[in-house]
């Protein structure tokens, strides 16, 4: 996948958009399962790209995204989403640097984010201030 998307990236702006577009369209369409495949293949083919070659492919993908069905949309949003809980904080990092948009509005997750602060007040103390 990481070849297919160095020749994407060689193409000028509106053969590439042609050839993005063609993909998403088939790729969207997959199941669930499938799809997490591919976009999680995708990402990782981006991460093993030059920054110069990632970022063309990648804004010219959010550019296509840009105009794709809402049902894509959504889709999309949801499945990146999950594919960027299997990504380290490292990966994450780079993909928003080369491409901006990549994960949306998300933030970084952060090791406060992912741990609690402490040990919980037993179910039945609703109660308790503390």
């Amino acid at each position: 996948m990481t070849a297919a998307y160095a020749a994407i990236a060689r193409q000028d702006e509106e053969a590439r958009r042609t050839s993005l577009a063609s993909a998403i369209e088939s790729v969207y369409r997959m199941p669930d399962g499938q799809l997490i495949s591919m976009t999680e293949a995708r990402l990782r083919a981006w991460l093993a790209l030059p920054d110069e070659d990632a970022a063309a492919v990648g804004n010219s993908f959010e550019a296509v995204m840009d105009g794709m069905p809402a049902d894509i949309a959504m889709r999309r949003v949801t499945v990146v989403q999950s594919v960027a809980f299997k990504l380290s904080n490292e990966e994450l990092a780079h993909l928003q640097r080369i491409v901006p948009r990549v994960l949306g509005d998300s933030p970084p997750a952060t090791v406060s984010m992912a741990k609690g602060t402490g040990k919980p007040k037993p179910w039945w103390k609703f109660w308790a201030r503390n």
